[in-house]
């Protein structure tokens, strides 16, 4: 993401303004904003990894800024005369927070509003591919199908998110290694092994497990005819928001061994 260094005057007015200065209308969390209230900025919306700001093409602003929640320019563009919205780049490196869109006419703020971006990944299901071989991406292996998992994953939060580690720690037959240097989310593609998925704001999105946590070989947990039984727990990691999500499971595992074993997961709600 290119950021534009702005004046010694303009970095002056638009810092003092987003430090609270101006009496600011129209801020939501849901992603978009419409009110009135902000002046002649009808809208603002993110999109994937874009911010699209609709505003009055009417406007005597001949510029616009959007501040990060550390006061300091984000973004800043000049407006082409007649137009009415433009698109800033935020990207999956962005620092997590309330950020301001402001219209400028030379030194002065003549609209602003608020806009959240904040990204918040819960994992809303998983199961084993074992049990669910149909639901497993096209092209899997046995080896793939009986030692992965199918984790389904929604962004209830403001901003765009890069998923970086996904990590099973506890009672499965192969936790996660702390050092793995991968992500641990599989990439259903070859010949790439692995990726870092983006997952965008309101989006449902399933990933696949690449470390086979439920593989066919242990040092950590055993399957036997009278069962056993445990817990473990599945983290969700990514580049805006460091670790987003934690989920605590209940597993029991009955059979001869681990090829051939009957594991049951439930959800621990908290």
């Amino acid at each position: 993401m290119t950021h534009h260094t702005p004046s010694t005057t303009r970095r002056t007015v638009l810092t003092t303004i987003a430090a609270g200065s101006l009496t600011v209308a129209g801020c939501t969390d849901s992603g978009s904003t419409s009110s009135p209230g902000a002046g002649d900025i009808s809208r603002v919306d993110v999109d994937g990894t874009e911010l699209v700001v609709e505003y009055d093409a009417d406007t005597s602003a001949t510029g616009l800024a959007v501040i990060a929640p550390s006061g300091e320019a984000f973004a800043e563009r000049q407006l082409t005369p007649g137009a009415s919205q433009e698109t800033i780049p935020i990207g999956t490196a962005y620092p997590p927070g309330m950020y301001t869109v402001q219209l400028i006419e030379e030194d002065s703020v003549v609209a602003a509003v608020e806009q959240s971006l904040r990204p918040d990944v819960v994992i809303r299901d998983l199961k084993l591919g074992r049990n669910h071989p149909e639901e497993m991406f096209e092209g899997a292996g046995s080896l793939t199908v009986t030692g992965e998992t199918i984790v389904t994953v929604e962004n209830v939060g403001t901003g765009p998110e890069k998923l970086t580690k996904l990590h099973f720690d506890g009672d499965v037959p192969r936790p996660t290694p702390d050092n793995l240097s991968e992500s641990g989310i599989a990439a259903v593609d070859q010949p790439i092994t692995y990726m870092e998925p983006v997952i965008d704001t309101g989006e449902t999105r399933t990933i696949y497990s690449m470390t086979l946590p439920f593989g066919a070989s242990s040092d950590v947990v055993s399957c036997t005819p009278d069962g056993t039984s445990g817990q473990f727990e599945v983290s969700i990691s990514g580049a805006v928001g460091g670790e987003l999500a934690e989920q605590e499971y209940s597993v029991s595992y009955q059979g001869q061994n681990l090829s051939d074993c009957q594991i049951t997961i439930e959800r621990v709600e908290t």
